[in-house]
């Protein structure tokens, strides 16, 4: 199907080349900020939310004095503690969904500054409406199945471990209890940290390029996984050793300049601060992408033969190469 030589080096270099035209050439604070809010957008929730609840304990809690106290409280506020519990897990459910609708528009924002090399915010989110809204729906489902997937793995290694915890002893099942459990949450970590990549790198972009829902990229993007399989997952690697890199270099510099350590703790100042790494990272994809064929360049008005045909409708291999 496609048969011209990969190259990994080149991609990664063009896509620096245009991350320094769009931020640097010239330099301007105000594009750069309004660049930078899309940017914030796109990446909204990627990095996760901990929330740690630390009770102080008295030492009568310790010889099980307040035991008994503290459940005759809950047995005499039960349905309290039920709804306030169940309101906070609505709200938090709901702050999340807004969080990821507006990450997948922000996504499609971002991208369409990248791509026109435009500083704009009200146009690319009137634009990536339909879309935003596909690849919101679709992240949805994808979340719940890796929440199901997380809880099938956790209940695998709770299985093997469960003679351990009857007999309330660390012993052999409870030791493959946990290395099962770890090694599967690992594996399947790696797997989820590349769908998402291929997601963000590949089949957005498809997705604008041809209009189409999120399924019809992946549809449009599959057939160059079956031809170049190989190919694909050296990207996969490189761009995780590109991202732990980085990941190291923010710590270096947070762990050196206080300044910027407090700033990267703010998200939009985050995004700002790391808008070159954040546009060279989303230039890459792309660049990668259109060595595979006109087709495959996110940069080249699509083909007639494909503009016409239904948004969900697959391409033939005729028409892709």
């Amino acid at each position: 199907m496609i048969e011209q030589e990969i190259a990994y080096v080149e991609p990664f270099a063009a896509a620096f080349q245009r991350m320094q035209a769009l931020l640097f050439r010239p330099f301007d604070l105000a594009r750069w900020l309004t660049i930078g809010f899309t940017a914030w957008l796109a990446t909204l929730g990627e990095g996760g939310v901990n929330f740690h609840f630390n009770v102080p304990s008295s030492p009568s809690s310790h010889r099980g004095v307040s035991a008994p106290g503290g459940w005759a409280v809950f047995h005499e506020h039960f349905w309290l503690i039920i709804t306030i519990g169940a309101l906070v897990f609505i709200l938090a459910v709901a702050f999340s969904l807004v969080l990821l609708w507006l990450s997948a528009r922000g996504k499609f924002m971002f991208l369409d500054n990248a791509l026109t090399g435009r500083a704009e915010v009200a146009a690319p989110w009137r634009n990536s409406r339909r879309q935003g809204h596909s690849l919101f729906l679709w992240l949805v489902v994808y979340v719940l199945v890796v929440l199901a997937i997380v809880l099938l793995i956790v209940g695998v290694g709770a299985a093997l471990a469960w003679p351990a915890i009857r007999a309330r002893a660390f012993g052999a099942s409870a030791v493959a209890g946990i290395a099962v459990g770890a090694l599967l949450l690992l594996i399947f970590l790696v797997v989820n940290g590349y769908v998402v990549a291929l997601l963000k790198d590949f089949i957005i972009p498809l997705m604008r390029k041809y209009d189409v829902r999120t399924n019809a990229a992946w549809r449009l993007w599959l057939p160059l996984w079956r031809a170049r399989p190989g190919a694909f997952l050296l990207y996969g690697l490189l761009r995780f050793a590109f991202g732990l890199a980085v990941g190291m270099g923010v710590m270096c510099i947070a762990c050196l300049t206080c300044c910027c350590c407090c700033g990267l703790l703010i998200p939009y100042i985050n995004a700002v601060i790391l808008l070159p790494v954040l546009a060279w990272e989303r230039y890459w994809g792309p660049e990668f992408l259109r060595q595979l064929g006109p087709a495959y360049d996110v940069w080249l008005a699509e083909p007639p033969p494909l503009a016409a045909r239904p948004p969900d409708l697959q391409p033939t291999n005729h028409e892709i190469t």
